[in-house]
């Protein structure tokens, strides 16, 4: 087994256990909050907060693990009437743009998450928590995304190449 097919396992399965996670706390702060408010009229301080912070997680770590399935969703009704070849090429050209795209958000989010890490009012509204972890981790999640976008790339670009 070669690196790359073990770094790509150890991804998926850290992205499953990311986003596991974060929706297992995000459900249980809702149950909690709604029986809460329901049984003895006192919600959870700040559930909205949790849910949300919560989110980034879920979303920024399942994107990466979506693309790395190929279970996006793929509109091939324009494309599936053009030749084998347009397509491969078209399949190229747009994840060399989603990966430039992928890349500033990325380079963005980074900068964005230093800045908060070193600035002592960047927290959140309600409970006061620092936003640079929330920030890194859509660092991650978007690292994640590229490794994945870039291995879909080098696959497209061969099948270009073969054709």
């Amino acid at each position: 087994m070669s690196f790359w097919s073990k770094l790509d396992g150890l991804t998926t399965r850290v992205a499953i256990v990311v986003c596991g996670a974060s929706l297992v706390v995000m459900m249980g702060a809702v149950v909690a909050n709604v029986i809460g408010r329901i049984f003895f009229a006192l919600p959870i301080y700040g559930t909205v907060e949790i849910v949300s912070l919560g989110g980034v997680f879920l979303i920024s770590f399942a994107v990466g693990y979506t693309e790395r399935k190929q279970s996006h969703i793929v509109i091939r009704i324009l494309f599936s009437r053009f030749p084998q070849r347009l397509q491969s090429f078209f399949t190229t050209v747009f994840l060399f743009l989603s990966l430039g795209v992928i890349a500033l958000l990325a380079w963005g989010g980074f900068w964005i998450g230093l800045e908060d890490a070193t600035t002592p009012g960047a927290t959140t509204y309600v409970l006061h928590l620092n936003k640079a972890p929330f920030r890194f981790a859509w660092v991650l999640g978007c690292i994640i995304l590229f490794g994945f976008l870039f291995r879909h790339l080098l696959i497209a670009l061969n099948q270009v190449r073969k054709k």
